[in-house]
């Protein structure tokens, strides 16, 4: 392992390439990044490290920097000048660096996988969500009476990309755990797009349900107010006080014919949600992802080859549904310039997309098939 150190003109202009907007004493960086290469190079001639791997001077320097500016922005003037100029400090703070370095850097524990990020089923997707995600980034947030939908999609899409990043890093369980939290977004958003004001008002309606129910209200008179309509509303539904929770959640469904004619009328994700959105299929994956999620035994000694595929090719399903909600939304509301090269992205990526999807569905049959045989 070579501990090269760079020249301080190079250091330099690594520091200026970074373009750190805090202001940072160099020569106090410097001197503590020297320091760092020092332990470094104590711990390989007491054969304290053996793997032969390159030093990485561009991530000591971020790790010093990220130290220094959390360490010094709670000191300033005089105060600041003596916290630098102790030697203590940059000889503390040089071995806190370097147990970072080689902890978290070169001797990081990693979860086996069976992918990484340049692989095409992870790779592809991803840039396809990140190319989405500049866009509806782009419009105003958290302003729910306007921005419902977009809020939404922005959610979702980031959902899609903590998958993403939970495979490439071998959490196959975690990546399916949230694979349920994207499909409940979906099928939330394929209704609001489905039947547009009159499911987003009554969505909006029950989040301010919502509110009053976890006392975020400015007054007990507006709480009293609301609680009083829910329970008017329950009425209607024959529902007890037991069941206020599920109606303050699943009520702005009754906005939705196709859930009222779905007899009998069912409060809940499973026999409500899902089922109107038109995604029972699924069923039996939310209920497992549900099982994982609260700590069974299938989380714990579960089988990682079959969560990666199944949680590769629901988000990939789940990606498909999405990426029509958000087509339909941008259409009129970018300009024909961004949604030329969007068009053009989808031209060269969505089918490639499909096809991932077709092989690795076939991938995992195979799989599945040659589990059977071991039995």
């Amino acid at each position: 392992m070579e501990n090269k150190e760079i020249s301080r003109e190079q250091f330099n202009k690594l520091i200026n390439s970074l373009n750190i907007k805090q202001q940072l004493d160099i020569n106090f960086i410097f001197s503590v990044y020297s320091s760092v290469l020092d332990v470094v190079s104590d711990m390989k001639e007491s054969n304290l490290i053996t793997k032969e791997t390159p030093i990485n001077n561009i991530e000591i320097i971020l790790y010093i920097i990220g130290e220094y500016i959390y360490t010094t922005s709670i000191r300033e003037g005089e105060n600041l000048e003596k916290f630098l100029s102790n030697e203590n400090v940059k000889e503390q703070m040089a071995n806190i660096v370097a147990d970072k370095y080689l902890s978290l850097s070169l001797f990081n524990y990693k979860e086996t996988k069976y992918i990484d990020k340049y692989f095409p089923p992870i790779s592809s997707l991803s840039i396809y969500v990140n190319f989405m995600i500049n866009i509806v980034n782009k419009y105003e947030k958290n302003s729910p009476q306007t921005t419902l939908i977009s809020d939404l999609l922005n959610k979702s899409i980031s959902i899609t990309r903590c998958i993403l990043s939970l495979l490439n890093d071998g959490y196959y369980t975690e990546a399916f755990a949230s694979w349920r939290t994207l499909h409940e977004c979906e099928c939330t958003l394929l209704l609001l797009d489905k039947y547009k004001d009159t499911a987003i008002d009554s969505y909006l309606k029950h989040m301010k349900y919502g509110v009053a129910y976890r006392d975020g209200l400015e007054t007990k008179e507006a709480t009293d107010k609301i609680f009083e309509n829910i329970k008017n509303e329950m009425k209607l539904y024959d529902l007890k006080s037991k069941d206020i929770k599920k109606y303050i959640e699943y009520g702005w469904l009754t906005a939705i014919p196709d859930f009222l004619n779905n007899k009998p009328i069912k409060f809940n994700f499973r026999d409500g949600l899902e089922k109107v959105a038109g995604l029972s299929q699924y069923s039996d994956r939310y209920m497992t992802s549900s099982e994982i999620l609260h700590s069974t035994p299938l989380l714990i000694y579960s089988n990682n080859k079959y969560f990666y595929f199944i949680t590769l090719l629901s988000t990939y399903e789940s990606f498909f549904r999405l990426e029509k909600v958000f087509y339909s939304f941008i259409s009129a509301r970018i300009s024909e310039q961004a949604l030329r090269q969007y068009d053009e992205l989808r031209a060269v990526y969505y089918s490639q997309l499909v096809n991932i999807h077709k092989r690795e569905a076939l991938n995992f049959i195979s799989y599945q098939e040659s589990q059977k045989q071991k039995k």
